[in-house]
């Protein structure tokens, strides 16, 4: 957790950096952009970094090869294909870019879950989770007048550079252990994949949807904001990280017992750090009017409320999508999202142009609350697991321990 706090913190600080560097209207521009890179990164991943983490964590593992077409050729293929494809169709957009910083997101998210897969907790969260912020503020400090476009050109080499560094620590030691298999099985999943681009896309779709219609200095209010309010949720990912092994062992073992245990380790690890973050967040609203006055119909302090009842319902929910994506349940995970999805495109479209930070913030929290509950519903029905941090007062494996 711990080092969950720095990685998080080194990212806040880059944010905060663009933001104060670029300026809000730049960053704003930025923010799309990225966030745009980031779903192309899921949609020419194949599920690659799911996939790899449930496949060589299962006792059976993968043969080298696999894990080469899963991690870098059947992605660069797509991402070539995405550019053509882009650049015939909108060809004002800066599709190299964004499809290099996405190719390269998701090669440094298969490298973290080959690493995880050989026992490395910290620095495969490093890799995974600080490495494209950190590239991102290493381009823009240096190419700060090139725009969107240079920043995020640089930003895929400085990742390509950290994922060269992640492949020399890897390679040498996978070689006699159960990552690596002789034959060949089955380990692409068409509902993994769907489920892997469907959660980028819910993660990013109030920036690239809703930043549409909303002023750029009004964006680049919200994603700061957005951003800050997503630290609440940064235990969520630590136990993702923590407790993913065990279910995908868990259930690879069929152990019904030993799932729930896992799941509610899950929930342990992200409550007590989100109900603390949470209450330190709250204390800001009461000086965020001061920090960022009101701006084209971005208020401040109710955004940011918003955001933050969001975040706290991620860490509530905390191990849902990780038994739904491990346990056979990626259609649930799918319908979840795709519900999440709906419903915030429906909302968009009733508000159109009158769209403002705040109802985007509105609708966003809402979609996601809904499609959370609606998994947490259907994994309980179809497996007998709670998996929300209500498990954590109540029953044998859920019972609340504070080590």
């Amino acid at each position: 957790m711990g080092l969950r706090v720095g990685i998080v913190g080194a990212n806040f600080l880059v944010m905060l950096g663009l933001a104060a560097w670029l300026g809000l209207e730049t960053f704003g521009q930025l923010a799309v952009l990225w966030g745009a890179g980031l779903v192309a990164g899921t949609l020419v991943s194949l599920g690659g970094p799911v996939i790899l983490l449930r496949v060589l964590t299962d006792g059976q593992g993968l043969r080298a090869a696999d894990i080469f077409r899963v991690a870098v050729l059947y992605p660069a293929a797509l991402a070539l294909a995405a550019w053509g494809c882009g650049t015939l169709i909108w060809p004002a957009m800066p599709w190299l870019a964004i499809t290099g910083v996405g190719f390269c997101v998701n090669l440094l998210g298969c490298l973290g879950s080959i690493m995880r897969a050989l026992g490395s907790v910290h620095l495969s969260m490093a890799l995974r989770d600080a490495g494209p912020q950190v590239a991102l503020g290493v381009a823009a400090l240096l190419l700060p007048d090139t725009g969107a476009a240079g920043i995020l050109l640089l930003c895929a080499l400085v990742m390509a550079g950290f994922a060269a560094v992640g492949v020399l620590w890897a390679i040498p030691r996978m070689q006699g252990t159960q990552v690596l298999a002789r034959l060949h099985r089955p380990y692409l999943s068409l509902s993994l994949w769907a489920t892997s681009v469907t959660g980028m896309v819910v993660a990013q779709m109030d920036l690239i949807v809703g930043g549409a219609v909303i002023s750029g200095e009004a964006l680049g209010i919200y994603a700061l904001l957005r951003r800050v309010a997503n630290l609440v949720a940064l235990p969520v990912s630590v136990a993702t990280w923590v407790s993913g092994p065990a279910v995908s062992a868990a259930k690879g073992a069929g152990d019904i017992t030993a799932l729930a245990r896992a799941s509610a380790r899950g929930s342990q690890i992200a409550i007590l750090p989100g109900l603390v973050l949470f209450g330190m967040a709250l204390l800001a609203l009461l000086v965020l009017p001061y920090m960022l006055a009101q701006t084209a119909g971005a208020v401040p302090q109710f955004i940011f409320g918003v955001l933050l009842l969001g975040a706290l319902g991620q860490v509530v929910l905390a191990s849902s999508f990780t038994v739904a994506t491990l346990c056979g349940l990626q259609r649930c995970a799918l319908a979840a999202r795709l519900l999440m999805t709906g419903l915030y495109l429906a909302w968009f479209a009733w508000w159109g142009a009158e769209l403002t930070a705040l109802t985007n913030a509105l609708g966003y929290v809402g979609a996601l609350s809904l499609g959370g509950f609606a998994l947490w519903w259907a994994v309980w029905r179809k497996l007998g697991i709670d998996t929300s941090a209500m498990v954590l007062w109540r029953g044998k494996e859920g019972q609340w321990r504070t080590s």
